[in-house]
């Protein structure tokens, strides 16, 4: 059985549902912009977390993985936090609403290009590369299919 949307969105509390998610996904959106407007952002948020983890360092704290700057691959963890964070929220949004669909067109090239980056940085072997590929290719997947609907 089919609810109407209307009825579903019209909800006092869906309202604020939906509107919070709105303003969550505008406020993580920078994964799903062009290359340029995500790659500097990325490089922002993880500059901030380096200069945290090299506060950590020297006052002798644990240094996080994503603070530590030596340890820790910038294309990959973009494709992580696209994989499990961002791209979730997009699919259900662009689902929900289809003229988001640009946005999942963004998030699913910037993907590819974060790949491209990782593989080019860090010449992996060729099964890690292959799980990576794997990886990115579900988000892809995941992001054309919400689109479809």
């Amino acid at each position: 059985q089919q609810t109407d949307p209307l009825t579903v969105f019209g909800a006092s509390e869906n309202k604020m549902l939906v509107m919070d998610a709105i303003v969550h996904s505008a406020d993580v959106s920078n994964p799903a912009r062009e290359w340029s407007v995500t790659q500097a952002w990325a490089d922002r948020c993880l500059d901030e977390f380096f200069a945290q983890g090299d506060q950590e360092k020297a006052r002798g704290l644990p240094v996080q993985f994503l603070n530590d700057r030596e340890r820790l691959s910038r294309p990959n963890s973009q494709i992580g936090f696209i994989e499990f964070m961002i791209a979730p929220l997009f699919a259900a949004q662009i689902w929900l609403w289809p003229m988001l669909c640009e946005y999942g067109d963004c998030l699913s090239a910037n993907i590819g290009s974060w790949e491209e980056q990782w593989e080019s940085q860090t010449s992996p072997s060729e099964e890690e590369a292959e799980k990576v590929r794997s990886r990115v290719a579900e988000v892809q997947d995941m992001l054309s299919r919400a689109s479809l609907r």
